[in-house]
């Protein structure tokens, strides 16, 4: 990212003076003749350093360093003016809203020093905040390494990974043993690094490096087995083998030439049961899902060993073919069908993953750590498929890792950019509203799709902060279209879970839009129906205040998720989001029709407005219009597309949309 610095002054030839001196150094230079001017530019640029004079006519210093803090907060600002302001400007520099004072006339060689001390500290305070982020949000094992080797921050899964809850450890090297030296070092010196270690303990790690800044790394750890002794408390089975001797077992398998498989199965959700049935009911559940499991093991002749956390693995040999693995795993589940297992009220699921030998490793240890580590990568994938070990997924877990990393750059670095998709109201027939859309183009990587990308941001962390990008770009283009004289009745915005559930959501929402001149009832946030169902309390409480502030409120791919519709009288619901995967067939379908029908009634009798999405066909359009839905949007109407080409669109759109409601 350029380094964007703003100059603030009422004087130009101050303005001429300074702009020279930091153009010159090579930063991107913007000048400002007031604080109204200023703020104009921070909308576009969000610079990151502001020099500002203090004495300035309507806006002085003190209030546009204000407004800045609040609306910019990561930006860091310099007061450049007389020392007789000093006494008024110890206020802000005590508030936090002034990084340094420094005195005109000025020396431009200590001008040029803190300025590249704010560049500095800023780039320093970005990457806390992302490591801060990403440890208090990832599900993955994280570990900080400083220069040097110097353990930083370890968060809860990486510490019961590593084992370090009762041990205080200052260095990276100590958690592991001198075989791992070399693994070790690679990881602290490579910027892409990856390596198994074995720590202290004897516990195979997986490490990856996450991410790399100027002081210190973040890596990503994974356990590629457990050494611990086998059988636990909730098993005590004796034909339950140990992985010692699956292992084992499998070597002598290799050394025979004899074709086998790798299984490891995964019990989904074991946590949820404890929560949903108490501990002991659902300890005595995993015992007797595991006599279950071995019993099938023993029919269909394999080798069943039990690793920790409610995973299993099998070794199934006397394999001519690789339908012979799914029909025998499909053996191994079947007593546990809905219909066939009803010793208790939940659901019995497993995540089933496997490796052909000696095609996908050349060892036992080898075939385990790759079937392992394919089952975590599809802990959250549908249950009961069976998954084969592909080597191209470890590429695929790099890109990941790739992506993850240049995601927490993409708004510093410029690489973000919004489309429009607009919507057409069916009764006004005219387009009367967009949705809003995050795209991202990066250097190397290329278009990345918000499809891979948003579920890592999801997962990461990232969301928080790219979802705020989205909500201020998304209010600059509003005010701007409200100056072009466009008229629009909603702008839909997306808000992710993670990012409502921030304690600071609303009062960061009220203090953006308080930074534009916009009626905030042209505002509409989109959210997942998953996720408002699992934190219906929460979503209350923080739905109903943006309500209260004029802000309308959509369920989005509404259909897709949950069966009772009971919540919806309980939420400060203001519209409907049909998914596209509902009305695929609407043209044609009765029930189809007969649903969709039937979901617009009771939104209309709860004051809803009903939008659909995915309309792509004339046919499809007629029989919305038929069932009295509200709104459409589609690739009929017209793709995302970008800001110039959205309200050219809205200025032409209107006979072109009428001729197509008339069919000709």
């Amino acid at each position: 990212m350029p380094n964007k610095l703003l100059i603030v002054d009422d004087e130009p030839a101050i303005l001429r003076s300074l702009a020279r001196v930091f153009t010159r150094e090579g930063y991107s230079v913007f000048t400002a003749d007031s604080g109204n001017a200023a703020l104009e530019i921070m909308q576009l640029e969000a610079c990151q350093v502001v020099i500002s004079d203090f004495r300035m006519p309507i806006m002085d210093g003190a209030a546009l360093l204000a407004e800045i803090k609040i609306l910019y907060p990561a930006s860091l600002c310099i007061v450049l003016s007389g020392f007789a302001d000093f006494n008024a400007v110890l206020a802000l520099l005590n508030s936090g809203s002034a990084f340094r004072f420094l005195q005109k006339p000025w020396d431009e060689t200590t001008l040029l020093v803190e300025v590249a001390e704010a560049f500095r500290t800023y780039d320093e305070t970005r990457d806390e905040k992302i490591i801060t982020q990403l440890m208090a949000s990832s599900a993955d094992g994280l570990v900080e390494v400083f220069a040097g080797g110097q353990l930083g921050r370890v968060n809860g899964i990486a510490k019961n990974l590593l084992k370090l809850n009762d041990v205080n450890h200052s260095t990276f090297v100590e958690l592991f043993s001198p075989v791992s030296d070399d693994g070790v070092a690679h990881l602290l010196d490579s910027p892409t690094g990856h390596a198994v270690l074995k720590t202290v303990a004897g516990r195979e790690i997986e490490a990856f490096v996450k991410i790399v800044y100027e002081h210190s790394r973040v890596l990503q750890v994974l356990l590629v087995d457990d050494a611990e002794p086998v059988f636990s408390s909730l098993i005590n089975l004796p034909a339950v083998l140990d992985q010692k001797s699956i292992l084992c077992s499998a070597d002598v398998h290799l050394q025979a030439g004899t074709p086998f498989a790798m299984v490891a199965i995964q019990l989904k959700n074991y946590g949820f049961w404890s929560e949903m049935v108490g501990f002991s009911e659902a300890e005595a559940l995993f015992e007797d899902i595991s006599a279950v499991l071995l019993k099938q093991a023993s029919k269909i002749s394999a080798l069943m060993g039990y690793l920790a956390n409610e995973q299993f693995v099998l070794l199934l040999d006397n394999i001519s073919a690789e339908l012979d693995v799914h029909a025998k795993l499909a053996a191994l589940i079947e007593p546990f069908g809905p219909l066939n297992y009803t010793k208790s009220a939940v659901r019995v699921e497993f995540v089933i993953t496997y490796c052909m030998a000696p095609e996908d490793g050349q060892s036992g240890r080898q075939l385990l750590n790759n079937v392992l580590i394919l089952n975590r990568l599809h802990a959250n994938g549908h249950a009961n498929f069976f998954m084969r070990y592909d080597a191209s997924m470890i590429e695929r877990k790099r890109s990941q890792l790739l992506i993850s990393e240049a995601l927490f750059y993409a708004i510093d670095n410029e690489q973000l950019f919004l489309h429009y998709q607009p919507k057409f109201d069916l009764k006004q027939r005219k387009i009367c509203s967009c949705e809003v859309l995050l795209r991202w183009q990066h250097p190397s990587l290329g278009f990345v799709s918000p499809a891979v990308f948003i579920p890592i941001a999801e997962q990461e962390g990232q969301i928080v902060e790219l979802g705020y990008w989205v909500l201020q770009r998304a209010c600059m283009a509003i005010s701007n279209w409200s100056k072009q004289g466009v008229q629009l009745d909603k702008v839909a915005i997306n808000i992710s879970g993670k990012q409502l559930a921030q304690d600071d959501f609303i009062p960061r929402v009220e203090t953006l839009l308080a930074g534009f001149d916009i009626e905030t009832s042209l505002l509409e946030f989109e959210l997942t129906e998953t996720w408002l169902i699992e934190n219906l309390e929460q979503s209350i409480e923080k739905l109903s205040r943006l309500k209260k502030a004029g802000v309308s409120i959509a369920i989005d791919d509404f259909g897709t998720g949950y069966s009772s519709l009971s919540y919806l009288s309980k939420l400060p619901i203001d519209v409907i989001k049909i998914d596209r995967s509902l009305i695929t067939d609407i043209a044609q379908n009765l029930n189809t029709q007969s649903m969709v029908a039937n979901i617009t009634r009771m939104a209309h009798d709860m004051s809803m407005q009903v939008v659909v999405e995915g309309v792509e066909t004339l046919e499809q359009l007629k029989m919305l219009e038929q069932l009295n839905c509200d709104v459409i949007q589609g690739f009929l109407i017209a793709k995302p597309q970008s800001e110039q080409s959205f309200i050219h669109f809205v200025g032409i759109a209107g006979a072109g949309l009428a001729s197509l409601m008339e069919g000709q």
